[in-house]
């Protein structure tokens, strides 16, 4: 079994149709000026070829608007392809910057956490810095928590699940802080 063959498109059976009759009107203006004029006969032929010739630029008329018609077609094609994409590539940006937002959030409780561990090395009165960082521990926790629900809502579940696992981390930590007044 062979291959099946696509249909010819109708640009091609325009532009095909056009070239025959342009081929055509060339074959015939050769042909028509060799004959000689030099009696009834190659006279009433000549005659009659021209007439034949005349005829053509309507057809060739037919042919380019088959083609323009062809041409519209495709363009519409086109424009019914490409449409789809620009709606995607709103979307795409729209879920890039979410996502960028989710993202910076996210490092925000990074920095947060960095913050935190360098001030428990600077602190100078260790009670009150363990209680302080119940606390920061605490909030960073619940923010960690929230920007798991949203990443969650906002069906990034990779980052969600980053987040939940800092929020395990930072319940975890701050669980295994002395309690306050035992330091």
């Amino acid at each position: 079994m062979g291959k099946d063959k696509q249909p010819r498109s109708e640009l091609v059976m325009a532009a095909e149709s056009l070239e025959a009759e342009l081929h055509r009107a060339e074959v015939m203006s050769r042909s028509v000026r060799r004959i000689p004029l030099d009696g009834e006969e190659n006279l009433a032929r000549a005659a009659e070829a021209l007439k034949q010739l005349l005829a053509l630029p309507e057809r060739l008329g037919t042919c380019l608007q088959l083609l323009s018609a062809a041409m519209a077609s495709l363009q519409a094609r086109q424009q019914a392809a490409l449409e789809p994409l620009a709606r995607f590539s709103q979307e795409l940006h729209a879920r890039q910057d979410l996502l960028a937002r989710h993202m910076h959030a996210f490092a925000d409780l990074g920095t947060a956490g960095a913050e935190l561990g360098a001030a428990l090395g600077k602190a100078e009165d260790r009670e009150v810095a363990l209680a302080e960082a119940g606390s920061r521990l605490q909030d960073i926790a619940d923010r960690a928590q929230a920007l798991a629900e949203a990443a969650r809502a906002d069906d990034f579940p990779e980052l969600a699940e980053q987040a939940d696992v800092l929020k395990q981390r930072m319940t975890a930590v701050r669980k295994r802080l002395p309690p306050r007044g035992s330091a």
